[in-house]
Parts: C-alpha cells; structure tokens; sequence
C-alpha cells in the first residue's frame, strides 16, 4: 500500500526515478557496449589472443560489478512503486535524503551499511 505523499515527497520521487531510470539506462549501455567489445574480440588474431583473453577477464570482472548496481537500480525503481523507498532494509529507519541524493538506490542507512562494511 502506498502512504500518501505531500508536494515535497511527491517532487522527490519523481526525482529519485528520474535519476534511478538515468542510471539504469546508462549501466544498460554500458553492458552492452562491453558485449559488442567480446563479440569483436572473437574475431581477432591468434597472436592477439592472449592479450584479448586478459582484456576479457577484466570486463567479466567489471560486468559483474554493473549487474550488481543494475540490480540495486532495479530493485529501488522496484520500492519506489510500492511506497517504501528510503527506508533501510536491515534497521527499517529512514535513509537521509542527503544519502538517497549520493546513491539514490542505497538500501541500508550510514550506520547499518558501516556495521555490514566490517
């Protein structure tokens, strides 16, 4: 059930899903620029193989870090619509806006993302 929101939380969730959607759309192409990088890599020489193959590595590595935000986005887009964007996943307080403006899909709170970082 979504709680009713005044003019200024209004503003701020159209705000928050207009940045949520840029992200999203951005780490989409970036996805898929990595994807035509490999397709044309498989059409290189032997001997650029082995360079290929280390340049491979790295974008796997950096891939996996985009679908890991690409989902947080997603998932934010996903509370967003249920009315509960902003609320910390592990100690259920509100995030601060200043916070959700850095990192409009953050999940935890400052200090339950400290205790989880150690």
């Amino acid at each position: 059930m979504r709680k009713p929101t005044n003019g200024n939380q209004g503003n701020s969730i159209r705000t928050f899903r207009k940045e949520l959607l840029n992200k999203k759309a951005e780490l989409q192409v970036s996805l898929g620029i990595s994807s035509k990088r490999r397709a044309d890599a498989e059409r290189t020489s032997e001997d650029d193989r082995i360079t290929v193959s280390k340049d491979e590595f790295l974008q796997s590595r950096v891939d996996r870090v985009f679908y890991a935000e690409l989902r947080q986005v997603e998932s934010a887009l996903a509370l967003l619509d249920l009315g509960v964007h902003g609320t910390c996943a592990e100690c259920g307080a509100s995030i601060s806006s200043k916070r959700l403006r850095a990192v409009p899909w953050a999940t935890y709170c400052v200090d339950c993302q400290d205790k989880a970082a150690d």
